[in-house]
C-alpha cells in the first residue's frame, strides 16, 4: 500500500542542521495496522506527514500503491491525499462555527460531492462511529472523545485507503482512549483500510499487528 525509501527530513535554522530523519525505510501491506511507537522527539510525527505527503522530504521517495509522490506536482499530490488518505490528528481540527455533520461533509465538499448525498453520507459515518445523536451539535457541545469520533467520521468521508493517526488519543483519558482505538480497529476489519498509527503509548501500540519502533530519526 505504501512505502518509504530513504527518507530524511533535514531543518536548517542559519547555520545549524537538525537531521530529524535519518534515511527511514518502511513497507506497509494493504489492511495492515501498523503502530509507529518512539518517545517525544523521536520523528515519529514528521515520518507521518512526509508519508502522508503533508510535507517535502530533504531526500527520499514515498510511493502509495507503486506510485512515486514526491515527483508529482502539488496539485497531483493534494488529489492522492483527498481520494486515497485520510488523517487523524492529536487535535481535532473541527470548525467551531460547524456542526457535527456539516465537519464531516465538508470534504465532500472540497471534491464537489456535497448535496443531499454527501449529508445522507456523512449522517451515515457519524452513526458508524457513534454520534447519531449528537449530529447537530457543535464541537463545543461534545465531548474530547466525541469530537475526535467526528474527526474520524471527517476522516473516512472520502473512503480513503489508508487512514494516519497521529496521536489520536494523546488529549483525551484512558477510557476515551481505549475506545478511540478499538473504534479504529473495529474500522480496519470492517473497510479493509490500511492503518498506521503514531503512538508514543507502548500499551496502545500493542494492539497493532505490527510495530515499528523510532527513536533518533531512524527505526530501531
Amino acid at each position: 500500500m505504501i512505502e518509504a525509501k530513504g527518507l530524511r527530513k533535514v531543518y536548517s535554522n542559519g547555520a545549524k542542521q537538525l537531521e530529524v530523519l535519518k534515511g527511514v525505510n518502511l513497507r506497509v501491506d494493504r489492511g495492515e495496522v501498523l503502530a509507529l511507537l518512539g518517545p517525544s522527539g523521536a520523528g515519529k510525527s514528521t515520518l507521518l506527514h512526509l508519508l502522508g505527503g503533508l510535507d517535502i522530504p530533504t531526500a527520499g521517495e514515498v510511493s502509495i500503491g507503486g506510485k512515486p509522490i514526491f515527483s508529482l506536482s502539488d496539485t497531483e499530490r493534494s488529489r492522492i491525499r483527498n481520494e486515497k488518505i485520510g488523517f487523524v490528528f492529536q487535535f481535532y481540527h473541527l470548525l467551531p462555527e460547524f456542526d457535527a455533520l456539516e465537519n464531516v461533509l465538508l470534504p465532500m465538499l472540497i471534491m464537489g460531492k456535497g448535496g443531499k448525498a454527501g449529508r445522507v453520507k456523512a449522517a451515515e459515518l457519524l452513526k458508524a462511529v457513534g454520534l447519531e445523536d449528537r449530529m447537530r451539535h457543535k464541537p463545543g457541545q461534545l465531548s474530547g472523545g466525541e469530537q475526535q469520533r467526528v474527526a474520524i467520521a471527517r476522516a473516512l468521508a472520502n473512503e480513503p485507503e489508508l487512514l494516519l493517526c497521529d496521536e489520536p488519543t494523546g488529549n483525551l483519558d484512558s477510557g476515551a482512549g481505549r475506545n478511540i482505538i478499538d473504534l479504529l480497529w473495529e474500522l480496519n476489519k470492517k473497510r479493509k483500510m490500511t492503518l498506521i498509527m503514531v503512538t508514543h503509548d507502548a500499551e496502545i501500540a500493542k494492539a497493532a499487528r505490527r510495530v515499528v519502533q523510532i527513536r533518533d530519526g531512524a527505526i530501531v
